[in-house]
Formats: structure tokens, sequence, C-alpha cells
């Protein structure tokens, strides 16, 4: 089992939808952004992102199901670019994302969940924080909008949990060495959840 074993992506009630139309979409390129991605993550150069590149970048990983339309199981520069294309269309300008955080098979409450853009996306997402509660569930908000929600899309999610001493309580695998991913869509259908464990 390759390392998103312990990363479960379920569906649970949605999340709910876009935000008000008082946030503009961010301006998006889908054909620059589609040129960006394999260039980062394309090591053999032939032109596609494939099963195993795509376990660096686990938030393209995520959405390959629902855009690979040939089913190869690889993105290819077309695909990336209809992909992104959906974000455009959507003119969404922020997602309201609530995710869900367990640690060993509980919920996970005081974490700070911080998403950070993928750098193929450029400026046209921003980082987006949030503390989970009590029942381990974080809204997200982005940098700098004053309210909940978060720019479509792929994020890479770092999850920390602090003591009263400073102490990282979480394994590295979920923060400084990251291995956890998201996209962040139109219309998400539900709720994005890292079930995380102490092993």
């Amino acid at each position: 089992m390759n390392s998103r074993a312990w990363l479960l992506i379920v569906l649970l009630a949605p999340a709910g939808g876009c935000s008000s139309g008082r946030v503009d979409a961010p301006r998006l390129d889908a054909g620059k952004t589609a040129a960006a991605a394999p260039a980062e993550d394309d090591s053999n150069k032939d032109g596609f992102l494939d099963a195993t590149e795509l376990q660096r970048c686990p938030g393209l990983q995520n959405a390959l199901l629902r855009f690979d339309k040939d089913k190869d199981r690889r993105f290819s520069r077309t695909e990336l670019e209809e992909y992104f294309t959906t974000y455009v269309e959507s003119r969404v300008g922020l997602q309201d994302t609530v995710c869900l955080v367990t640690f060993d098979r509980e919920p996970l409450a005081g974490a700070t969940v911080d998403l950070e853009p993928e750098p193929f996306m450029g400026d046209s997402s921003k980082p987006a924080r949030g503390v989970t509660d009590a029942n381990g569930q974080a809204r997200l908000e982005t940098q700098g909008a004053g309210t909940a929600g978060c720019h479509l899309g792929i994020y890479r999610v770092r999850i920390s949990k602090t003591s009263p001493q400073g102490k990282e309580l979480l394994p590295a695998k979920y923060n400084t060495q990251t291995q956890l991913g998201i996209e962040v869509a139109p219309a998400m259908r539900g709720q994005p959840a890292f079930h995380l464990s102490s092993r």
C-alpha cells in the first residue's frame, strides 16, 4: 500500500455551495496552468502525469478519477486544460469548504489545517486556513478574504497540533513533510476528510 493508505477521502454530508457573489472569481489561465503542472511533476518528460508522478501531487491525484477522460490512469495536457477550464467556467469566487480531521479514529479538536496552493496554480489560488472544533471540523478561510471559503484549485495540506509548550503532537507526514492534498472544486459534493494515524 502506498503513502495514501492512511489518507481516506470520504463523502459525508454536503459541505455547502459557493459563497455569495461578493467575491470575484480569481483569474485563471487554464492553458498556462495545464502546461505548468506537467512541467513540475513529469519526471520522465513524456508529456503525461502518470500514477507514480501524481503521488507527488496528491490533490491532483484525487481529481484523476473525475477527469481522466480516456481512463488510462494518467493526465494529458489536454485533459488538464479541460479540467482547469471547468474552474474558469464556474465563475466561483470562494467555495465553502469544511473538512473533517480525525486522529486514531477520533475527532481531532484544536488542529490547524493549512491549505497551500500547488505552485502550478500561480496566483489564482491563495492559502487558506482553519482550526478544527470539538467535532474535528474546520471551516477554511482564504488569506485576506475576510470571509469563509477557498479559491478553486489544487492544494497541499498541512495539519498541525501543538502542545502548550509548542511541541508538535502529530507525525511529520501530516505537516512539515506532508503527503496530504486536496482538490477544491466547483460545487463540491462531499466533505473532504483526513483520517490521521499515530502509526
